[in-house]
């Protein structure tokens, strides 16, 4: 049986042709027809593995089929395996692309048009949270901003209708304790029979002449002060003035 060189076994024999036309076979000789088989056999795969390719397998569109799972450095792998793989690829490069995208740390804040929690965000409203869900925030914050039901849950924190301001120089002292609202005093004093320009200090100024002069009328000279904090206690009750604003929502990072 003849092997050629495209790898195919044939029946195309001399001695074969002369017995189907019934011409008489004499001894002969057989060596290139041994050679084919030996050759031929040598091309083949053993199924124990015992014998290695020697060029290119050339499957002519055809599969491979029941392959197992390769678990060696150079064996082949299956389409479950590579299915597999490109699975866990693909989540490793979404998880990066998460972390890449996602710049803000546990205790950030940021404003928002958005009305709820959402995401890894939290609203500031006060709103107690779990403590074992968002482990990370309360080992940063404790129960400073509220103890919540002081086992399982804390408060966050509420800034609703607040302005944040950046800690240091007049703040408060910790970043837990709200500042009160208030304005700058208004002060200043006045001599009332003197219309000197040294005796008007602070909101106060000459604004004319007073007439008639209680100096030469023998009235008694009177000093009147002025200070605001008197008819409403916002004045003097702190340094600074609240500005024009906007409202957003404030929210913490808690994943």
């Amino acid at each position: 049986m003849p092997f050629d060189s495209s790898g195919n076994f044939t029946r195309v024999m001399n001695w074969t042709n002369d017995y189907e036309n019934n011409i008489e076979i004499v001894c002969d000789r057989h060596d290139e027809e041994d050679d084919n088989f030996a050759a031929g056999f040598n091309e083949c795969f053993c199924r124990d593995g015992r014998a290695t390719a020697t060029g290119n397998f050339k499957m002519g569109n055809y599969k491979i089929t029941g392959l197992g799972d390769g678990v060696s450095t150079n064996d082949a792998i299956n389409k479950g395996q590579l299915t597999a793989a490109q699975t866990t690829l693909q989540a490793s490069i979404t998880a990066i692309e998460t972390d890449l995208a996602d710049t803000n740390f546990i205790g950030d804040i940021k404003a928002s048009l958005q009305t709820a929690n959402h995401g890894k965000w939290l609203l500031c409203n006060g709103q107690a949270v779990s403590r074992t869900t968002y482990a990370d925030l309360f080992t940063l914050i404790g129960e400073n901003f509220g103890e919540g039901d002081g086992q399982t849950t804390f408060n966050v924190p509420d800034y609703r209708g607040k302005f944040l301001r950046g800690l240091g120089g007049d703040s408060e002292a910790d970043i837990y304790t709200a500042q009160a609202e208030g304005l700058p005093n208004i002060e200043g004093t006045i001599d009332v029979c003197d219309d000197r320009a040294s005796h008007y200090t602070g909101a106060f100024y000459k604004n004319g002449e007073i007439s008639p002069n209680c100096t030469d009328s023998g009235s008694s000279k009177t000093r009147a002060g002025f200070d605001a904090s008197k008819s409403n206690a916002i004045y003097g009750a702190s340094e600074h003035v609240t500005p024009v604003n906007m409202a957003v929502n404030w929210f913490i990072k808690a994943l």
